[in-house]
C-alpha cells in the first residue's frame, strides 16, 4: 500500500514523461506537406471581398475554406435541366454581386429570366389561372 503523496509524485511523473515524449515527437515530426494544387478551371476565393454573414462557426463559408471557386453541376428545380454553375458565375455571385455566401444556383437562365418578367403563375395560385390573374 503506498500513500496518497507517492501515488500524487508517480502520477505527476508519468505526466512529465507524457510531455517529454510529446515534445521529441513534434521536433521529430514531418515537414508540412504542401497543398495539392487547385483543379484546372478554378479561380481563387478572395475573401475580403466576400459578403458579411452571422457564422458561429469556424468564419469563412465552406467554398472559402478550400481556397478556390470550382464548377458545380446541379438541376434546375423549375424545369429539372442539369446545369453547371461555373467558378467565374460563382466568383462574380459572391465578390461583386455580394451574394449571400450560403446560397447556391438552383435555377438555370431562362427559368430565372421567365420568373422575373413576373409572367408565370405560380403553382400555389394556379386558381387564379382561370380568373386572369397574373400572379408574380
Amino acid at each position: 500500500m503506498i500513500s496518497g503523496k507517492q501515488k500524487r509524485a508517480a502520477i505527476m511523473a508519468r505526466r512529465q514523461a507524457r510531455r517529454e515524449r510529446a515534445k521529441i515527437a513534434c521536433l521529430r515530426a514531418p515537414a508540412l506537406v504542401p497543398p495539392p494544387p487547385p483543379p484546372r478551371g478554378s479561380l481563387p476565393v478572395d475573401v475580403s471581398q466576400l459578403a458579411p454573414h452571422n457564422s458561429y462557426g469556424s468564419g469563412l463559408p465552406r467554398l472559402a475554406q478550400h481556397g478556390y471557386y470550382v464548377d458545380q453541376w446541379y438541376a434546375c428545380v423549375d424545369c429539372g435541366k442539369h446545369e453547371v454553375w461555373t467558378a467565374a458565375q460563382q466568383k462574380w455571385w459572391y465578390e461583386t454581386a455580394k451574394g449571400y455566401i450560403d446560397s447556391i444556383a438552383i435555377r438555370c437562365k431562362p427559368c430565372r429570366v421567365t420568373r422575373r418578367s413576373g409572367h408565370t403563375v405560380s403553382k400555389k395560385n394556379n386558381d387564379n389561372n382561370n380568373k386572369g390573374i397574373n400572379a408574380s
